[in-house]
């Protein structure tokens, strides 16, 4: 929750370069909570201009409304609360591997990609699936099979809850831990409505992650060359909900009800979060996003969803900057933006309100200490 790592970041670039003005990504150098102060404080939290709607009562334990296309944060409460995120976090895995892996790449099954606890899909074990079909097995049915095949897809469990781990710093998901690929319980694993309302604004950048969420039904392989229909589990988007267009929803027991809901309407997409929900998810959501688009031109925003930052690390993390050389930094820097390319993750100044364009400025500003502390820091968030 804490950007003790814009301190970090603005120190660096003050000794390379005194006298620049520091922005990171859209934040304050000095703002202590990210995405802004007021989402640091305790309950609810809503800046409501002349003839402004009241909130509406939303019962659960934490959540936020944001704006997808300007990244201001309509309202929240307890936006950076750590919970467990249950399936939720799928949207993490999806946003890491989907630059990674071929949608056309086959993958065959393994015994205990079949066997994965809670829920599944129904994958047969050594069946050749598309990665595809496998991410929409994980979207629609919120498959835990369909989450571990697509992370061995990529080569290992492990290796792709390391990678969801460094994506989560570069989206600035600070609250963030991830443990497993498919959100199922485990000590330690945790997120918040705030990160996670980053993480689905990043994944609906992604073509890809943008119909995989939206669509209402797939005619998934099931044994030999039959099929079965698989259907989206979020009631919001079935049930006829205005724009709905997905995202995720997630429960067990530990984290009960969590959901992220997204809906366009006239040119703008609003986000809910909600975790630990205490009545339908689909309810919730419905009262949030109505109330967002009835009152969004009498509300000040609360905060903003920030935008990534590059953080690839130099060879030696303990290296100082005067160690290589400029082209050295230069193939770094191309190096990282790529890989945020590659993921629709940079947006260019002026496409995405101010606050992208700041981010975009903060880009040009970061130099190799900057990625030194950031790889740092994710090391140790992620070892947590």
């Amino acid at each position: 929750m804490r950007a003790s790592a814009a301190r970090a970041l603005c120190a660096a670039v003050a000794l390379a370069s005194s006298g620049v003005l520091c922005v990171v990504a859209g934040t304050a150098a000095m703002a202590d909570i990210v995405g802004g102060e007021q989402l640091g404080l305790s309950g609810r939290q809503a800046n409501l201009g002349p003839g402004a709607d009241p909130v509406p009562e939303i019962w659960a334990e934490t959540w936020i409304l944001a704006d997808a296309t300007t990244g201001e944060v309509l309202a929240a409460k307890d936006a950076h609360k750590q919970r467990p995120p249950a399936s939720t976090l799928k949207t993490l895995t999806a946003v890491t591997l989907l630059p990674r892996l071929p949608l056309d790449q086959a993958y065959t099954v393994t015994w205990k990609d079949s066997r994965a606890e809670g829920s599944r899909v129904g994958l047969v074990d050594g069946k050749a699936y598309s990665i595809e079909q496998l991410f929409y097995g994980m979207f629609l049915r919120s498959g835990n099979d369909t989450a571990e095949a697509l992370a061995r897809a990529n080569g290992s469990v492990t290796q792709t809850v390391s990678q969801m781990n460094d994506m989560a710093q570069q989206l600035q998901a600070y609250d963030t831990v991830a443990k497993t690929p498919s959100g199922l319980d485990r000590p330690g694993q945790v997120s918040s409505a705030y990160d996670l309302a980053l993480i689905a604004r990043a994944g609906l950048r992604i073509p890809a992650f943008a119909t995989f969420c939206s669509t209402k039904s797939y005619d998934f392989p099931g044994r030999g060359s039959s099929t079965y229909t698989i259907y989206n589990q979020n009631r919001l988007m079935m049930g006829g909900y205005k724009g709905a267009i997905g995202v995720k929803t997630g429960f067990t027991t530990n984290a009960g009800r969590t959901l992220i809901a997204a809906a366009t309407r006239k040119g703008t997409t609003l986000i809910f979060v909600g975790m630990g929900i205490h009545e339908a998810s689909a309810d919730a959501a419905a009262k949030a996003l109505t109330w967002g688009f009835k009152n969004r031109d009498q509300l000040s925003p609360v905060g903003v969803l920030v935008e990534p930052v590059t953080a690839t690390p130099s060879p030696d993390p303990s290296a100082s900057a005067t160690a290589l050389s400029a082209a050295q930094q230069a193939q770094l820097q191309a190096d990282s933006d790529r890989q945020l390319a590659q993921a629709g993750l940079i947006v260019p100044i002026g496409m995405a309100g101010p606050s992208a364009g700041l981010a975009g400025f903060a880009v040009l500003l970061l130099s190799i200490p900057v990625i030194v502390l950031l790889r740092i820091r994710s090391r140790r968030r992620a070892s947590r």
